[in-house]
């Protein structure tokens, strides 16, 4: 077979032509693109940007430790009956809310309502004895008794007197003896009619007197007490709530009974929560009664409230040698429940008259902290050092950032160095 060697060199030649076409083409195109590119990121720096920034200033700035507690309400009240009995009615179960005198339970008092019912009869027979004791028409007894008495004694007195007049009267012979013993007849009955009339006196004043009156007195008070004594027994077989709150507990069942030792209900006050935190002696220096410290839940939703330093032990645990502090929260919202695991932010170090800035203006690129200002009208990229922080502020210790800058607070990312900015108002 007989090859043509003119076809072949035509045939690689066309090849070549189209590699060199496909090469010229590809030149063009990245020459094209990379203008492009150039062009856009020319626009981009010559494009202005509205950005949010912050004033740094001068201040003070704390470091914090923070210690782990659990939510505790601030009034934990178990409820138990004052007397024990069965358990007639529950009217709350968990979870309820309850108002303060809220009834929560009672127990059966058809017993005692019976003893009252006897107390309340005697009551009504001791009302009745003291107000015959002081009727009108014995009263008119003692008026009249007295009066006879009063007669009597007038009578009494006059033949006394003329009965002592006789008898000198005899002894000189002026009278004769039958005088003398007429004077002394009439002084006899009228000593007898005194005694008659001091003795009917005495006896109606025993029944009307002072005395009788006295005692039918205590006898209605006593009948009175016992009435109320009862009914005060009733109204403890009423258990009521002490405190507006949540019911936390129900350990009582209808029909079982109850005793007065043993607690029934418990009510919780949630609207004060506390956390109890064990802080060490080198730093329990540094906090104070009425500071204000934040509380993080220790949860997925990490959410935080205002506390306040409410109470801190004088003196140091024994074995633990830290001091017990007590934070309250304000709970009004209800955005807390007891039980929930807290986390209680302490200052642990402070540094006055330094430069601090937000934590969100810091981007941190492989390890190393960047803060982006605005000088001129365009961004600045700032390498940056790093002191104490908290929550919100970090201490800057480097040179690059100082008072009255102008810091970026968000969007950094999509910045770059020089590109024209205007802060916005």
């Amino acid at each position: 077979m007989k090859f043509d060697i003119s076809n072949v060199l035509v045939e690689r030649k066309k090849l070549l032509i189209a590699i060199a076409l496909i090469v010229i083409a590809a030149l063009l195109g990245y020459r094209s693109y990379s203008s492009l590119s150039k062009k856009k990121t020319l626009q981009n720096r010559n494009q202005t940007t509205n950005v949010k920034t912050v004033k740094v200033s001068l201040g003070s700035i704390s470091s914090e430790i923070e210690y782990a507690s659990k939510l505790v309400p601030n009034q934990e009240i178990s409820i138990a009956p004052k007397s024990a009995g069965k358990v007639a009615a529950i009217n709350v179960k968990v979870s309820d809310k309850v108002t303060q005198g809220q009834i929560l339970f009672t127990l059966d008092s058809s017993e005692l309502k019976a003893q009252l019912d006897q107390q309340q009869a005697n009551l009504n027979q001791q009302q009745a004895n003291l107000q015959k004791t002081q009727d009108s028409s014995l009263a008119q007894q003692v008026v009249q008794a007295n009066q006879t008495y009063q007669s009597s004694q007038l009578t009494y007195n006059d033949a006394k007197s003329y009965y002592e007049k006789m008898q000198k009267l005899y002894e000189t012979g002026a009278v004769s003896k039958q005088d003398l013993d007429n004077s002394a007849l009439k002084f006899n009955s009228a000593q007898v009619a005194l005694n008659a009339a001091q003795d009917n006196l005495n006896l109606i004043q025993q029944k009307v007197g002072p005395e009788s009156v006295s005692v039918a007195q205590a006898q209605l008070q006593q009948a009175q007490a016992g009435v109320d004594s009862v009914k005060t027994q009733i109204s403890n077989y009423t258990v009521t709530s002490p405190i507006t709150g949540i019911v936390s507990a129900v350990n009582v069942h209808v029909g079982e009974i109850s005793s007065s030792g043993t607690s029934a209900v418990t009510v919780i006050d949630p609207n004060s929560l506390f956390a109890q935190i064990n802080v060490p002696s080198n730093l329990v220096s540094k906090i104070q009664v009425g500071q204000s410290v934040t509380v993080k839940i220790a949860d997925s939703s990490e959410k935080t409230a205002a506390g306040t330093i409410e109470t801190i032990t004088p003196e140091a645990d024994s074995k633990t040698q830290s001091y017990l502090v007590k934070v309250k929260i304000d709970n009004s919202k209800g955005d807390f429940k007891p039980g929930m695991f807290s986390k209680v932010a302490l200052p642990s170090d402070t540094k006055n008259n330094v430069i601090t800035v937000p934590n969100e203006t810091i981007k941190y690129e492989s390890g190393v902290g960047y803060v982006y200002t605005v000088v001129n009208g365009k961004v600045k990229k700032n390498l940056v050092t790093t002191g104490i922080f908290n929550s919100k502020y970090t201490e800057i210790t480097s040179s690059s950032i100082k008072a009255d800058d102008d810091v970026i607070t968000e969007g950094q990312i999509f910045l770059k160095d020089g590109q024209k900015v205007k802060i916005a108002d």
